[in-house]
Order: C-alpha cells, then structure tokens, then sequence
C-alpha cells in the first residue's frame, strides 16, 4: 500500500537535501605581471597558535516537479568559523576549529524555516589536515548537531569534509593541470547521502591579492549525490547529476587558502517509493570563502 505525500511534506523534502555548495576563489586586486611564467610549489603553512577565520555564505535554489505541479525552495546560508593551529600531527597539521556564527534560512511554499545553530556556537573539535589540503580526520565535527529545519538534527562533518582544496603533490607553472576528488558524506535523522566530485585543477595565473603573491586555479568538476532521505518517517531515494565551475586564490608565500567564489547546476529525481512518485527535480547553487581574519 502506498502512503499519500502532502504538500508540507513535498515542500520539506528540499529542506532535507544536503547543502553541498561548490567552493573556489573569485576576484583580486591586480595581475602579477612575470610571475606568471615562474614554477611554484604549493603547501599549507600553518603557524602553532595564529588564528585565521573564514566565512563562508551560499545560495541555493531547488525546483521539484511533482505530477506537473513546480515546487521551488530558496535558501541561503552562512557558516563563520575560526581556525587555530596547535602544531604538527605526525606530518600533518593538527587545527582546532571553533565555529562562530551560522544560518540557512529558507523559502518555502509553506512559508519561511531556517536551521537551528544555537547549540554549535562556540563550540569545536579539533581536525587534521594535510600539506597537500586532505582532510585527514574530521571525525571531531560529529558531536556538534543542527537543528535540521526538515526535522531532527544533523551533524557538521559534511561542512568541513571538503573545505580545503586539494593542492597538486609537485611543481607546477601556469597552464599544469592535477586531478583530485572528494567526497562528502551527509547525514541527517535515519537517512544518509554521499556526494562525489571528480575535479580538474588548472593553474590559470597568478594574481595579487590584499597584498599577497596568489595563484589563480580554476576547477571544472563534475559529481554524483546519492543516497536516502528522510522526511516525516518516510525513507527516499536520491539520486543527482552535478556540474560546477569554480576558482580559488591560495597565497603561495603565505600557504594561505585566501578565498573561492562557484557555482553548479544539479539535475536528478527523488524515488518517493511508499508514496508511488518520482519527483524530478533541479537547482542552482552559489558559494563564496573569503578570510576574515588573519
């Protein structure tokens, strides 16, 4: 027997989706002039003790079809969060992250929702990270819970999974490309989506930014999201296609990750199987990093 799915409930399912927003940098003050034709090696460099802070805002829009009838939700987002060196695990950094402001706030048929940040203000975990920017163990993040404006909680390790970009593992000059990929892990009350991101890396200049040598790097990446989603007790499968094209600043003297601006484009369906449906569905997401605070 199939259950009934009500508009509350189809407005809500777009709400449950994770918020995988494609990062990398945008915007600079001037070109580098002949650094363009030098080779540079790239590495994180973080000093025990000195802080740096990040925003990070998004905008997403979601348009279900559902037996003809188009369903559009709006969100934005933002997420502030500090970053503290504590020194070297192993070859690796060990960071302490403390987040300080966050929201998503959402436009639904049904009015307007926003996430519960409350209980995750100041409060942290620690992470690792590589030289190259892997996330090694962000396994710390799950014990800091949202309040899921769909209902329930979910933890914050997806916001951090991904948030340094990946860095090519030898010299490089403008015009080298590197490959790398990521993967983003969701889970939100009895359901759990894995989104996937095969990346093309590209050395496109250098420029100067707030003062500091940066290499320009632009990344075509294409991705797939699946998994299940659940939404007032039933369990629905996800299954999207993603294309994004972003660009990102890393200041090469400094080892900083300065700031990212991307976009994507997001096609798939959601399998309602209980309910007898499969709704298509589509979107568009934006999202920026800059520092705030170095």
């Amino acid at each position: 027997m199939t259950r009934s799915l009500s508009l509350a409930r189809i407005a809500g399912l777009a709400l449950a989706l994770p918020a995988v927003f494609i990062m990398a940098g945008f915007a600079a003050d001037r070109p580098a002039g002949t650094a363009a034709q030098k080779t540079v090696t790239l590495a994180y460099r973080f000093e025990a003790g000195k802080t740096i802070s990040y925003r990070e805002t998004g905008t997403r829009t979601q348009n279900m079809d559902v037996q003809g009838q188009v369903m559009t939700t709006t969100t934005t987002s933002g997420l502030d969060f500090t970053i503290t060196p504590k020194g070297p695990k192993g070859s690796d950094f060990l960071l302490g992250i403390v987040v300080n402001a966050g929201k998503s706030d959402s436009q639904t048929i049904q009015g307007d929702i926003s996430a519960d940040f409350s209980s995750v203000i100041g409060k942290g975990f620690d992470m690792v990270l590589s030289p190259l920017g892997k996330e090694v163990d962000v396994s710390g993040a799950s014990v800091l819970m949202i309040g899921s404006p769909a209902g329930g909680e979910q933890d914050m390790t997806s916001s951090f999974q991904a948030f340094f970009p990946d860095l090519p593992d030898k010299p490089i000059k403008v015009g080298d490309a590197w490959p790398s990929e990521d993967v983003i892990v969701s889970k939100q009350g009895g359901g759990e989506t894995k989104t996937q991101f095969a990346n093309l890396n590209t050395l496109d200049g250098f420029e100067t930014v707030d003062g500091m040598e940066c290499a320009r790097i632009k990344v075509v990446s294409t991705g797939t999201m699946s998994g299940t989603i659940d939404q007032g007790g039933m369990s629905m499968g996800l299954a999207m296609k993603i294309d994004s094209q972003n660009i990102w600043y890393f200041a090469v003297k400094e080892g900083l990750f300065l700031k990212s601006d991307g976009k994507a484009t997001l096609t798939g369906t959601i399998d309602v199987a209980q309910a007898g449906i499969t709704i298509a569905m589509t979107g568009e997401t934006a999202g920026q990093v800059v520092v705030v605070k170095k």
